[in-house]
């Protein structure tokens, strides 16, 4: 899916759910700024805001983009689908099974040398270990530089982001309970 298609149905949804960028900006603490940017095809946007636009709007994340599913209990290296959203710099692998009640979401993450995320905070934990590569958290101000084998776990109310700041890609393990992330519900 090209990141015009997701621009469109960004601003498609958010019109049909009757709503302005600064109710949808204030729903999920991204800036309306952004929001329109993320419209426009001007910027990349992450899983985890995509996840809390389609809360917002009352919509099921797989809405937004095309996100394989998992349902099996297991799965392994060289058969999950590899997928990304638009030109965003992120390739994900989902890693944990959908079923009904499922708490925990993990996903496999390579990112781009240079990719920064935008600043974000959701309900929920969040626990990121280093597989490869140089990354930096920001957490409320605080940067927590990471490589391999090193990790962070903090409450994801929190303003965060990621970054890679390596001059290689990166691979991160990342374990959420945000709700939705890998839902084909939105949250209530």
């Amino acid at each position: 899916m090209s990141v015009e298609q997701i621009g469109e149905r960004l601003r498609r949804y958010r019109r049909a759910a009757n709503k302005t960028l600064n109710q949808v900006a204030t729903e999920t603490g991204l800036t309306a700024s952004f929001l329109s940017q993320a419209e426009r095809n001007l910027t990349g946007v992450s899983i985890s805001s995509l996840a809390r636009i389609a809360n917002a709007l009352g919509i099921p994340l797989n809405s937004l983009f095309n996100q394989p599913s998992q349902p099996q209990p297991d799965s392994h290296q060289g058969q999950r689908v590899r997928y990304s959203i638009g030109s965003q710099p992120l390739v994900y692998e989902r890693l944990s099974s959908n079923f009904p009640g499922n708490l925990v979401n993990a996903m496999k993450m390579t990112m781009a040398v240079g990719y920064q995320s935008e600043l974000i905070s959701h309900e929920g934990a969040e626990f990121t270990y280093v597989l490869s590569g140089q990354i930096v958290y920001t957490i409320e101000g605080q940067t927590y530089p990471l490589g391999p084998g090193g990790s962070v776990h903090f409450d994801s109310t929190k303003q965060h982001s990621i970054a890679n700041a390596g001059d290689e890609v990166a691979e991160v393990l990342v374990v959420t309970t945000m709700a939705g992330l890998l839902d084909d519900h939105p949250t209530t």
